[in-house]
C-alpha cells in the first residue's frame, strides 16, 4: 500500500515545521496518554494529533480504533527517538536553532510576496498568537528536528539508492505519486565566486606554518581556537561523529589516511579554504574530526569578474543547445552541469524560495539576469512551464531518486526505532 511509503516517509511527521496545523488545534483538557523513558505525551497533543490525522486520507481509510493506535505508536516512536538524542548527547545550539528560525519566517515571507510586518499581522489575524510566540513554537520544533536528523544521519547515514532499487520503487508507487501543479522546468548555470590563485597560495602558506607549529609540539585545540574560522575553533576544532559519506570527499579521503590522533601533514583544500585535518576517534562505519579551517574569501574583485562572464552568456545563449553547453562548460553545479544544467520539474510552491523571483517574470525559453544565491552567480532559463503533470522516469529521476533514498532510510531507522523501544520502557496510560 502507498500508504505505507508516506507513513515511513512520515514517520515523525508531527514533529514536521507546519505553520497553521502546528498552533490551530483545539486545546483540550490534559492528562498524561503514556510514558516513553520517564518523558510523557500528553493527552492533548495526542488528541490534537489524532483530529489532524483523522483528516488525511491515510486516517480516513482506518477505522477509529486503527486511528488511535498508529497515532500513539508513532507518538511513542518518536518520543523513543527523543530518548536517543539524550543517549547520545547531540547538543543544538541556541544561534543555530535561531538562526534557521529568522531564515524559515524569510522563507516564508518572500514566498508569499509579503515584508515582515504584514506577516506578523497575518500570524495574529490566522492563528491568534503573536509573532513572539510564533517564534518560541518553531524554535522548539526547529530544535527538534534538527535534533532528529542528528539520530538519522548518525545512526542511518546518507542512502544513495542504485538504478535499480529507483525503478523498482517507482513502479511499486507509481500509482500514488502526487501529481505536480503549477510547475516549470528549469535550467541554470552556477558561477561560484572564486579567491584568486594568489590568496589562495598565501592562505594554504598560513596553513602549512600552522601544521609546523604542530610539528613543533604547540597543542591543535590551542591553534584551532587561535586561528580556525569555523564555528568548531571554541571546541578545540572537534567536529564530532559523522558516518561515512556526510563530509566533504577531499577531507574524508584525509582522514582515511590518518590514524586515531593524527593530524595532516599538508593542508587540505575544500570550497570553505584549506583545513588541517585530524582524527579523534573512529568507529565502524564514520569518525570523529577535528579541523583547523583557514577560509578563502574572495574579493570585490573576484565577484566583478565572476559577474562580467555571466552578463556576456546571458547576452548570447539564445537556445537549449547553447545553454547546456554553456552549463557543461561553466557551471560548477556537480549535480547539474552534466545534464546540460536541467534542475527538472518544480512546483512552484516547492521551489527554492531564491529562485522564485529571478524566475517569476520569464517566459519560455528566456534566461534570468543573474543572481546571486549562496555565494555564486546564477543564470536561470525556463525551459517550460505545465499546469498538472505526473512524475517519469526520464524527467524526474533524481526526484524519484530521492523518494527511493527516503524510503529505504526511513526502513532502516524503523528498524532502530522498534530496537530502541525494547530499551526504554513505557508506560501507556490512557486506554480509550
Amino acid at each position: 500500500m502507498i500508504m505505507s511509503f508516506f507513513r515511513k516517509g512520515l514517520i515523525f511527521a508531527f514533529c514536521a515545521l507546519c505553520g497553521s496545523a502546528a498552533f490551530g488545534a483545539p486545546v483540550l483538557m490534559d492528562g498524561i496518554a503514556a510514558l516513553v523513558d520517564g518523558k510523557p505525551i500528553m493527552r492533548s497533543d495526542y488528541l490534537n494529533n489524532l483530529y489532524r490525522f483523522q483528516e488525511t486520507p491515510e486516517g480516513q481509510a482506518m477505522s477509529e480504533e486503527q486511528q488511535k493506535e498508529y497515532v500513539l505508536d508513532q507518538m511513542i516512536d518518536e518520543k523513543v527517538l527523543l530518548s536517543r538524542i539524550d543517549r547520545d548527547s547531540i547538543v543544538v545550539s541556541d544561534a543555530e536553532v535561531e538562526q534557521r528560525v529568522s531564515a524559515h519566517l524569510g522563507q516564508l515571507a518572500a514566498s508569499q510576496k509579503i515584508d515582515m510586518a504584514t506577516l506578523e499581522k497575518a500570524i495574529r489575524a490566522q492563528l491568534g498568537i503573536s509573532m513572539a510566540q510564533y517564534r518560541d513554537q518553531l524554535s522548539k520544533q526547529i530544535r527538534s528536528h534538527i535534533e532528529m536528523m542528528r539520530v538519522r544521519q548518525r545512526h542511518v547515514g546518507m542512502v544513495n539508492p542504485t538504478k535499480k532499487e529507483v525503478e523498482a520503487f517507482f513502479k511499486e508507487y507509481k500509482d500514488s505519486i502526487p501529481r505536480q501543479y503549477n510547475c516549470v522546468l528549469l535550467s541554470h548555470i552556477q558561477i561560484p565566486i572564486s579567491p584568486d590563485s594568489a590568496l589562495v597560495d598565501s592562505v594554504k602558506k598560513e596553513a602549512e606554518s600552522l601544521i609546523d607549529s604542530l610539528n613543533l609540539g604547540i597543542k591543535f585545540e590551542l591553534l584551532a581556537k587561535n586561528h580556525s574560522q569555523d564555528s568548531s575553533a571554541v571546541k578545540g576544532g572537534d567536529l564530532g561523529y559523522f558516518k561515512k559519506g556526510l563530509l566533504d570527499p577531499d577531507f574524508e579521503r584525509t582522514l582515511d589516511r590518518l590514524k586515531n590522533g593524527q593530524y595532516s601533514s599538508t593542508p587540505v583544500k575544500t570550497k570553505e579554504g584549506w583545513h588541517i585535518a585530524r582524527v579523534l576517534g573512529r568507529k565502524e562505519d564514520g569518525v570523529r574530526s577535528a579541523h583547523i579551517l583557514l577560509r578563502t574569501i574572495p574579493t570585490a574583485k573576484d565577484s566583478a569578474a565572476v559577474i562580467r562572464l555571466a552578463d556576456s552568456l546571458r547576452s548570447v545563449l539564445k537556445t537549449s543547445e547553447q545553454f547546456a553547453e554553456a552549463a557543461k562548460k561553466y557551471s560548477e553545479d556537480k549535480s547539474s552541469n552534466y545534464a546540460g544544467g536541467r534542475l527538472g520539474w518544480f512546483s512552484k510552491g516547492e521551489m527554492n524560495p531564491e529562485y522564485v523571483e529571478p524566475v517569476a517574470g520569464l517566459s519560455v525559453g528566456e534566461v534570468s539576469e543573474p543572481v546571486v544565491i549562496d555565494g555564486a552567480y546564477h543564470l536561470f532559463r525556463l525551459d517550460d512551464s505545465q499546469q498538472i503533470r505526473e512524475l517519469n522516469m526520464e524527467e524526474d529521476f533524481a526526484k524519484i531518486q530521492q523518494m527511493t533514498a527516503t524510503h529505504i532510510e526511513n526502513d532502516r531507522l524503523e528498524v532502530l526505532v522498534k530496537k530502541w523501544r525494547k530499551e526504554v520502557h513505557v508506560d501507556i496510560r490512557m486506554k480509550d
